[in-house]
């Protein structure tokens, strides 16, 4: 692997589920596993630097708060991390696994998505087990989820996705159906807000914008030829925005990351593969870092493969660059 880029000590030891930094703080990286644990490390010092097995059950994802973190999977809790990350208490349930959370810093709610086929808001700042402060029936299985500023995407089994507004949690202010023909995998909102990316089992990533379908469009991507010059398509498992350029990577089951620019329609870079699926990914928050999980997902069923690991990518500023149109 590239000298720019180094594998982080004392990865867990079953499953990536998701990986996340710091909103603000460029160094602390949240992980959740198959294992049952959350771990949270220091980047820069290639550091450990504390960890919790309060789940029962796989965690399937993460957020950090105003203080500390919150986690859910598949017992069915949500549980809050204290801010000297040493304690956790829990805040809430649901009547499914949680499989999506996002947490709004403006007003300082947590919201879950589960495969219940709801999702809830809850008071971040809870001491104990509460009920929700909002709750809402969507029509099927929360599958992933994205918040920015005041947004929402919800992602649902049926290729349905919702916009909401978070400060009016009600109804949801756009309903479409994926132009992917095959189940999403992952939903992002863009930085500015203008539309989102989704990417699915069946090797192709949507662009779409708000409040129009016209500049929509969606692309293959995470494919390899085989000997016998069939097609061998990965689902995209990931997908992240670079904080400052707005241009985007996505992982996939083919062990690759790639770059891409939106607006141009253009495919900026190709990374050297990890040893195995790409589970989660993110950019920290000044666009000098990528994490990557490479954790094998399953989709080829039980079979030997190369042990999870995680991934802190060093990125220079112009490869993010969208490129000049000529």
């Amino acid at each position: 692997m590239s000298s720019k880029q180094f594998e982080l000590s004392q990865p867990p030891s079953d499953g990536i589920s998701m990986l996340k930094f710091h909103p603000t703080d460029d160094s602390k990286l949240l992980v959740s596993s198959w294992d049952k644990q959350v771990r949270l490390y220091d980047t820069q010092k290639d550091q450990l630097t504390s960890s919790h097995h309060a789940h029962q059950a796989a965690v399937l994802d993460i957020a950090f708060g105003n203080d500390g973190a919150f986690s859910g999977g598949l017992d069915r809790r949500i549980l809050a991390w204290d801010s000297s990350f040493s304690q956790t208490i829990e805040i809430g349930h649901h009547d499914g696994e949680v499989s999506a959370l996002e947490f709004v810093p403006s007003n300082g709610i947590l919201i879950s998505g589960s495969w219940d086929r709801t999702l809830r808001a809850w008071d971040s700042r809870a001491q104990a087990a509460v009920s929700p402060v909002a709750k809402l029936d969507v029509e099927e299985r929360v599958y992933s989820m994205s918040a920015r500023d005041t947004l929402l995407a919800v992602a649902l089994a049926g290729r349905k996705i919702l916009i909401y507004d978070t400060r009016r949690f009600e109804n949801p202010l756009e309903t479409r159906e994926s132009s992917l023909k095959f189940p999403t995998r992952c939903v992002k909102l863009m930085p500015d807000s203008r539309g989102f990316v989704c990417s699915s089992v069946e090797g192709r990533v949507a662009v779409e914008y708000l409040g129009t379908e016209k500049s929509n469009y969606a692309f293959k991507c995470h494919r390899q030829t085989a000997g016998d010059n069939t097609d061998l398509v990965y689902p995209v498992n990931a997908v992240s925005f670079h904080p400052i350029h707005h241009t985007f990577v996505t992982g996939g089951s083919d062990g690759a990351v790639s770059l891409w620019d939106p607006d141009n329609k253009k495919r900026l870079k190709q990374y050297q593969a990890y040893p195995t699926s790409i589970s989660s990914l993110d950019f920290n928050a000044s666009g000098s870092a990528l994490a990557i999980a490479s954790s094998y997902t399953y989709d080829e069923g039980e079979k030997s493969h190369p042990p999870d690991s995680i991934w802190v990518k060093s990125i220079s500023e112009n490869e993010t660059k969208p490129k000049t149109k000529r």
